[in-house]
């Protein structure tokens, strides 16, 4: 095994020198493995909006470029311009996810889940990979007010119990008061 992984690395590597694999395109799935979702009707539209994140110089830049995707063919990625497909852009542009904190089974509701099964307090990390100490019974409190709320609600807060500690127990805290 170890050969071929040796020959498939040294196999891409030549097609990157030969200018098939573009440094582009390498940003752009790590985009996508941060965010798929950016709320667009499309995958292509997604892909545009991860292609203008991963473009972007600054944040008002972001926003002339999603302006400009939302002009395009006819007005077919007119959803561009909406505020949710910016503000999921911009957590794309300023996340600090790196390495590990990209695996689905970092995702914050995955690990709040986890807790169902154990019995025991235990640790969930979040994007700026600082771990948090969370007690089970609350944490399961927290996971099922979440399961209980419509998706784009849901989304809104894991977006908020992702990003970092400071966040995630403001966050936390708040569901934990509404679960009671």
């Amino acid at each position: 095994m170890d050969r071929i992984d040796a020959r498939y690395r040294n196999f891409k590597e030549r097609i990157k020198k030969l200018g098939y694999i573009k440094a582009e395109t390498i940003q752009i799935k790590k985009i996508m493995e941060k965010i798929s979702d950016f709320g667009m009707m499309s995958d292509a539209g997604n892909k545009k909006i991860a292609r203008a994140v991963a473009q972007a110089k600054s944040e008002q830049d972001l926003k002339k470029r999603l302006v400009k995707i939302s002009s395009m063919a006819g007005g077919k990625y007119s959803e561009a311009e909406e505020d949710e497909v910016y503000q999921r852009a911009l957590d794309a542009y300023a996340s600090v996810a790196k390495g590990t904190q990209n695996r689905p089974d970092a995702n914050i509701l995955v690990q709040l889940g986890k807790f169902k099964d154990l019995s025991k307090d235990g640790e969930v990390r979040t994007d700026d990979m600082k771990k948090s100490k969370v007690k089970r019974d609350d944490a399961v409190k927290v996971y099922d007010t979440l399961m209980k709320v419509r998706a784009p609600v849901r989304s809104k807060y894991l977006q908020l119990l992702q990003k970092d500690k400071k966040s995630f127990d403001k966050a936390f805290n708040a569901i934990l008061k509404v679960a009671r």
